[in-house]
């Protein structure tokens, strides 16, 4: 998986959507082909995925009906892409549950030591009340050689983390802003240009919060 973006606060789904929006600008390579987009609505978790098209194809097939707008308005939002046709359920590769979401790049499904997807796993410890930060430390560091990069997003938090594989990689890109109410984080790999691409993403999602 060649990007994920996570967000939390006031039009946190707006902010996810400006960022990836920015990524399909800005960037060659292994984008625009499957997407698994999710937001937390006050009914519960709402996904949407396709094969390819990226954001276009979402755009197409989910703004005519509201489903978009209503989730631009999430204060919990984040996004796995990549190329196309990939295996499924594209589930597999965005856990999201009430108290947040677990994103990322790489292979996020990817079991750790205990057999349980470090998505997963981390996403129960966000459902158990642990703090992003502390969430993704305990699945990704007893993990060094699986290759998974996760953002992990509360309601008030969130937090980045790659294991030691990944960190050897020399295609990566990462970039966390927050402010007072909210935060958005990038993960990507194998994508050019490789320099300042997470920033890039980063602000035009911080655009929204501004």
């Amino acid at each position: 998986m060649t990007i994920g973006i996570g967000a939390y606060g006031p039009s946190a789904g707006a902010a996810v959507l400006a960022a990836w929006a920015e990524v399909e600008r800005q960037s060659a390579g292994e984008v625009g082909g499957f997407a698994v987009f999710a937001a937390i609505l006050s009914g519960g978790p709402l996904t949407l995925e396709c094969q390819r098209g990226g954001l276009q194809c979402i755009r197409s097939e989910w703004v005519e009906n509201g489903v978009l707008g209503l989730m631009a308005q999430a204060q919990v939002a984040g996004v796995i892409t990549s190329g196309p046709d990939r295996a499924v359920p594209l589930s597999q590769y965005l856990a999201v549950g009430q108290s947040g979401l677990v994103t990322g790049h790489r292979r996020p499904d990817h079991a750790g030591e205990d057999g349980v997807p470090l998505n997963i796993a981390a996403l129960r410890l966000l459902e158990a009340g642990k703090a992003p930060d502390l969430a993704l430390a305990q699945v990704i560091d007893p993990s060094p050689e699986v290759d998974a990069g996760l953002i992990a997003v509360s309601h008030d938090a969130l937090a980045l983390r790659e294991t030691v594989r990944v960190m050897r990689r020399m295609d990566r890109g990462q970039a966390m802003l927050q402010g007072p109410s909210w935060g958005l984080a990038v993960l990507h790999n194998s994508i050019q240009p490789q320099q300042g691409l997470a920033e890039k993403v980063a602000r035009a999602g911080m655009a929204v919060f501004s």
